[in-house]
């Protein structure tokens, strides 16, 4: 394959062309000094051989660090941490690069105890604070520091630095329109606007001399009105070469753009496209990135012939071991990262460590070790995201599993999730863990509903109940009528001509349940008593899924109550005023409650037994699959 041939980047020979990307983990002390834990994370990755590890983004200033918790290159103190993180990388043969990072108005100024500085004083729509622009000494010292952090980069032990003028940080707000409305040397045109990257990279090429290789990872289009387009990208790409960059790591717009970017509902390779046009003006290797996440899909994109190298980031989180068994022929046994953003970026928004939902290990790499082998047989009852993950740890660590699922396939409500329109990778999740249970020896039992009796008669050690969640009815006049249906049935039976339809609920499952509705129905809306919409849905993901059920014409009314349900109408209130709406059908999507029958039964019996995921309480995909990796590996008989 192409993707484990060499290529070099200026005189850095890397052994294949997969690059794992900088990925903010917020890992490090709040004076930005690298900890076990971050040296930790990495060396899980670096053992399986990428061609290269960027590792960042890595605040080249006070004013640049946009979490307390990122790691620092603005003092000569965070050298040592450094070494020590490029010494573990290095005792696997995979070179590494810092990639220095400057926020600029994406800053809060409660992080930073001051106002955020930018170009201009344009206010930010995603920290709703408006910066200071900076005077021209302080662009001088800020292209300096960019310099200076170089510097120490080399001197830390990396082998490269990437510098970071994409996703609408400092650079990109010198570059765009936008953000610069400076009249002085560093505003006004396309050729002016450039001239700070270009100061930058100069500088940082004076700093470590002319054969130490530079990245940077630039925007392919900015995605946001007056931002640069891809034929402006072209000419900066040119621009930025003959300034002294090696490699140019191309991806998709800025935090702020309302074009989705790595979301689950781009396409796979989606923004590929970027990093080819750039290709074609350059003579530098150039980087393809942005929902990349199999193995196939990256050769295919490098024997298009355009870009040398392919970058992953999410792809690292969910499987460290991805090279490894990709280049070992096993790369059905990779698990996918599924671009939920509910653990990486989701969390770096909320200034929390990052982890994975589908990798329970992610930031635990010390503490979460596989725990001791086990010895006897156990019952796991529901073949869900909790029950599979469960199982499949109970029987990496030796137990005899049977997983009893009353359903025709595994994957509980994350098959009916799988149909919504843009939430197809839930699939990709499902058939990993049925081929994971399959490889591993799991006795799988579909279409077998687990009694107490058989329970008790094959002997178990153990029954581990992992039943989910059934749909919940709310106190409503007219829940019995037989129009009104549950938003799981809604989905999983593949109802059709439903006419006008009422959604009650307008958390995560009521919109999805209404996106999948759109096209099997006359008209859909959905009516909550809370203030919001979507509350439950990730910060990341919530304002594009609000976006289309506004696109599919469903309209949403919030702060409303339904109070009856009767035949051909419900009963609204709102802000006081009671009104009947005219419905064909009626969809229940308010709280699950837990499908704790069996468990129930259980207690009644001499059976041990035990509960995991969302049977418990309330559960996002990441507590259900993280809840049930703790129990399976904790569980002792």
């Amino acid at each position: 394959m192409k993707l484990w041939e060499p290529v070099s980047v200026r005189n850095l020979e890397l052994n294949n062309r997969l690059v794992m990307l900088a990925t903010h983990l917020n890992y490090c002390d709040e004076d930005g000094i690298v900890t076990d834990r971050l040296i930790e994370f990495y060396r899980e990755r670096a053992k399986h051989g990428p061609g290269l590890i960027v590792v960042g983004g890595c605040y080249t200033e006070h004013l640049g660090m946009s979490t307390p918790t990122m790691i620092g290159i603005s003092k000569d103190e965070h050298i040592e941490g450094l070494h020590r993180l490029t010494d573990v990388i290095h005792s696997y043969d995979v070179p590494v690069a810092a990639q220095l990072y400057h926020a600029g108005r994406y800053a809060h100024s409660i992080v930073l105890g001051e106002k955020a500085v930018s170009a201009s004083e344009v206010k930010c729509r995603l920290t709703r604070e408006t910066p200071r622009a900076l005077t021209l000494d302080e662009i001088s010292q800020t292209i300096n520091n960019f310099g200076t952090a170089a510097k120490r980069a080399k001197d830390a032990g990396f082998d490269s630095i990437e510098v970071i003028g994409s996703a609408g940080y400092l650079i990109n707000q010198f570059l765009a329109e936008a953000t610069n409305k400076r009249e002085d040397k560093y505003g006004g045109d396309f050729e002016s606007r450039s001239r700070f990257p270009l100061e930058v990279v100069k500088c940082i090429r004076k700093s470590v001399g002319p054969e130490f290789p530079i990245l940077y990872r630039m925007s392919g289009t900015d995605f946001v009105p007056n931002g640069l387009l891809l034929e402006d990208n072209k000419v900066l790409a040119s621009k930025l070469v003959r300034s002294g960059v090696d490699c140019l790591n191309v991806t998709g717009g800025w935090h702020e753009t309302r074009v989705p970017q790595i979301t689950m509902d781009v396409p796979r390779g989606g923004y590929a496209y970027l990093a080819e046009e750039i290709a074609h003006v350059v003579d530098v290797p150039v980087v393809a990135c942005n929902r990349i996440n199999t193995v196939t899909l990256a050769e295919r994109i490098l024997k298009r012939g355009n870009v040398q190298l392919i970058g992953m980031s999410r792809g690292f989180l969910a499987d460290p071991a991805l090279p490894t068994k990709a280049r070992e022929g096993h790369s059905q046994s990779v698990c996918p990262c599924i671009a939920c953003n509910q653990g990486c970026l989701d969390r770096v928004f909320m200034i929390e460590p990052v982890t994975c939902t589908l990798n329970p290990i992610v930031g635990y790499e010390r503490e979460r070790k596989l725990g001791p082998p086990g010895d006897g047989r156990i019952a796991v009852v529901g073949g869900g995201a909790a029950g599979m993950e469960c199982a499949r740890v109970l029987r990496l660590r030796g137990f005899m599993v049977t997983l009893f699922e009353q359903g025709s396939r595994l994957g509980g409500l994350l098959g009916l999730a799988a149909k919504v329109p843009g939430r197809g990778e839930f699939a990709a999740y499902v058939c990993y863990m049925q081929r994971e249970l399959r490889h591993l020896g799991v006795d799988v039992r579909l279409n077998a509903q687990a009694s107490v009796d058989t329970l008790v008669e094959e002997g178990y050690d153990c029954v581990i109940v992992a039943t989910g969640t059934i749909a919940g009815a709310p106190a409503i006049d007219g829940v019995e009528m037989s129009h009104v249906t549950s938003a799981y049935d809604a989905i999983s039976l593949g109802l059709d001509d439903l006419g006008n339809v009422a959604i009650i609920g307008g958390g995560a499952l009521g919109c999805y349940t209404a996106l999948y509705l759109a096209s099997h129905a006359k008209s859909v809306q959905i009516f909550d008593s809370d203030l919001a919409l979507g509350v439950d849905l990730g910060r990341t993901t919530r304002w594009i899924v609000l976006r289309k059920l506004k696109e599919k014409g469903i309209r949403t009314y919030t702060n409303t109550t339904v109070t009856e349900i009767e035949s051909k109408h419900i009963s609204v209130l709102s802000d006081g005023i009671l009104r009947l709406v005219k419905v064909h059908t009626v969809v229940l999507a308010t709280k699950p409650q837990p499908n704790d029958r069996i468990l129930k039964r259980l207690s009644g019996t001499s059976l041990r037994t035990e509960e995991v995921g969302s049977v418990k309480g309330s559960m996002n995909l990441l507590e259900v699959i993280h809840d049930a990796y703790e129990l399976g590996n904790s569980l002792q008989l």
